[in-house]
């Protein structure tokens, strides 16, 4: 998945912060209205990438149990990410990142407008920018904030068992601080 559910109101929240940063936007239903609609926008999307990944998982699981020889010498995450393309092809979901990111925040601008819950005097193209740029940007730092989280508990000062409850405690603390660091919560 692109976006994992827990990271929606965070980037909901900053995608309402980068459009009031730019001069450009207003919210005449207040700031906290516009982000509830964006919060719901991108659920929607993530929910939606979730039911294409159950159902490709339901596919593969079908196909291995009628033919369990077939998957003998087959990358599973590879033949995984070709079903769900075909899958998401067929649904009309598209899962390249950029072009996902371009129909999304085309879809916010025109929802947040329709709703009035965003006031602009600029082109749609200049807002939907923002909201993708929003939207890039924080993927790619809290990528960095996991990298960083797995360097620090790769050289912590005792042995953690990955996915132990321990390494888990301690991922998910060393994970909000550094999402705090960032920026991102």
């Amino acid at each position: 998945m692109l976006i994992k559910e827990p990271q929606v109101p965070f980037i909901a929240r900053r995608i309402a912060i980068d459009l009031l940063n730019s001069g450009y936007v207003t919210f005449p239903k207040g700031m906290d209205n516009a982000i509830k609609e964006i919060e719901e926008i991108v659920l929607d999307d993530v929910l939606w990438e979730r039911e294409i990944e159950d159902k490709t998982r339901e596919i593969l699981a079908k196909q291995e149990e009628e033919n369990e020889f077939l998957f003998y010498d087959v990358d599973r995450r590879e033949l995984f990410k070709l079903l769900k393309k075909e899958i998401a092809k067929e649904e009309g979901f598209n899962i390249k990142k950029e072009d996902r990111f371009d129909e999304l925040a085309s879809f916010l601008v025109k929802e947040l407008w329709d709703k009035e819950l965003i006031d602009y005097d600029v082109r749609d193209g200049k807002i939907k920018n923002i909201i993708f740029n929003s939207l890039m940007s924080f993927l790619n730092k809290e990528k960095e904030a996991r990298d960083a989280v797995y360097e620090k508990m790769e050289h912590y000062k005792r042995p953690l068992v990955p996915g132990s409850d321990e390494w888990e405690l301690v991922f998910q603390r060393l994970y909000e601080q550094e999402l705090r660091k960032r920026g991102l919560i």
